[in-house]
């Protein structure tokens, strides 16, 4: 789901547990990664060695992979 995909009743969820100011924070948060992860993929940026070894130990039994880059 995209962020500007939200309706009035997401957000008087999320204020049942967080202030006003939080919920601000976690949508910039989500935004801002949705943001990284569009420019990443468009420019073909190449995930740095600590984060690719991390991740095939992490996520290597989910069938995960670098993908296209």
């Amino acid at each position: 789901m995209q962020p500007n995909a939200t309706e009035p009743s997401d957000f008087a969820a999320l204020k049942e547990f967080f202030s006003e100011g939080e919920v601000v924070e976690i949508v910039a948060v989500v935004s801002l990664f949705g943001f990284l992860n569009r420019w990443n993929d468009t420019m073909a940026t190449e995930l740095e060695a600590p984060a690719a070894d991390f991740a095939h130990q992490a996520l290597e039994q989910t069938g995960w992979s670098r993908g296209k880059h």
